[in-house]
């Protein structure tokens, strides 16, 4: 647990499998890269004949393919840190990156997109409604914040069952399983994970893109690159790892 094992442990083992392997790290840049900009491929698209519409279809579809790939790489570090794994994982077998990205897609849509969703249109009804002022909205925003948190620890602890399960869905929808999960790790663990993922790491993101396009002579397109490349990776990989080092036993 994390009150055991000390935070600050934790915090720097994550860092250091963040940073423990270039290649890996740099083809997750790449993939990120690709996801980011292939739009701006098809950007001229006129599905005026049908080379423009194979060509935009093949995009597309390279676009959706890396895109579950990126996402399933970062359920694989999940997967292989709760089995007790010290190594960054690799890109072998694609296509079950790919499989166990849109499992954790759906993950994510059921336990934290529809919620928050539905929750927006509530507080705006709620707004339109009551007519809230400046004070109560500041109430709600604060709602809005410990809702998010909230689901973003129910789907942390769907996204761990999946993980000691092969991957399966049916696991990631078992919600007895789910909270007892999130019993198993510690509330307390989970929610230092979400605000560590969530807001701080957020934050640092955001910081470091403002910061390098800020350089001089730098360029945005140039800055938008490293940031991409090598920030975007690294928080993707730190994040993982800290999920999946919550519910390593000793």
């Amino acid at each position: 647990m994390v009150a055991n094992r000390k935070l600050k442990f934790l915090l720097k083992d994550a860092a250091y499998f963040a940073l423990s392997d270039w290649r890996n790290f740099l083809i997750l840049g790449l993939i990120l890269l690709l996801v980011d900009h292939t739009t701006e491929f098809y950007s001229g698209f006129t599905g005026h004949n049908v080379l423009d519409i194979l060509l935009f279809v093949t995009i597309l579809g390279v676009l959706i393919f890396l895109s579950f790939v990126e996402i399933g790489y970062g359920f694989r570090i999940v997967e292989e840190t709760v089995k007790g794994s010290t190594n960054t994982p690799g890109f072998h077998h694609p296509l079950d990156l790919f499989i166990h990205g849109i499992k954790e897609s759906l993950i994510l849509i059921v336990y934290f997109v529809l919620p928050l969703i539905i929750f927006i249109l509530g507080i705006f009804g709620l707004t339109d409604l009551l007519g809230f002022g400046s004070q109560k909205m500041s109430l709600l925003i604060i709602g809005l914040l410990i809702f998010l948190v909230c689901f973003n620890i129910i789907m942390q602890g769907a996204i761990l069952t999946m993980a000691h399960h092969g991957g399966s869905i049916r696991w990631g929808f078992n919600l007895p399983q789910v909270f007892k999960k999130i019993k198993m790790v510690g509330l307390r663990n989970m929610f230092l994970v979400s605000i560590i993922t969530v807001v701080v790491l957020t934050l640092i993101r955001e910081i470091t893109f403002d910061a390098l396009h800020e350089i001089p002579y730098l360029g945005s397109t140039v800055g938008e690159l490293i940031g991409t490349v090598l920030i975007v990776p690294f928080i993707l990989i730190f994040a993982t790892r800290l999920l999946g080092l919550i519910d390593v036993t000793e």
